[in-house]
């Protein structure tokens, strides 16, 4: 039996949540109101600019922003705005800004933000303090 959109969306979230850092959990915990308030492409731009590669919250932005892309990308794989696959954080906004009309751009965050529903939900209840991850 074929698996919902829902469930894929929880199943792609759990894969995630699992791993998740502290830093992660926050992110997740605040992105609906960030892509509400700015909008998608500002909010990926956010998390993907968030610090540097070497800082706990740097690694966590750079994460979230492609694991959220990364479920985008699956979801609309057969759109105009991913074809060719996008591989990267560039060509993916390249695609949401030269391809994508206002219609897609709002199926887009209102995908993002069913996905984000499940991540949330997820990594909020796998967090654990740091001395118990050990």
């Amino acid at each position: 039996m074929a698996q919902t959109l829902d469930q894929q969306r929880a199943a792609f979230a759990w894969d995630k949540a699992k791993a998740c850092s502290e830093e992660y959990r926050k992110l997740a915990k605040g992105a609906p109101a960030l892509i509400m308030g700015s909008g998608l492409m500002p909010a990926l731009a956010f998390w993907q600019s968030a610090g540097s590669e070497t800082s706990q919250r740097g690694k966590a932005g750079k994460e979230f922003c492609g694991d959220l892309l990364a479920w985008l990308v699956r979801r609309f794989q057969t759109h105009k705005v991913f074809t060719p696959m996008p591989h990267d954080f560039r060509t993916a906004m390249d695609g949401l800004h030269a391809k994508a009309d206002s219609a897609f751009y709002m199926q887009a965050t209102d995908e993002a933000l069913e996905f984000l529903k499940w991540l949330r939900q997820f990594a909020d209840a796998i967090k654990r303090p740091e001395a118990e991850r050990e």
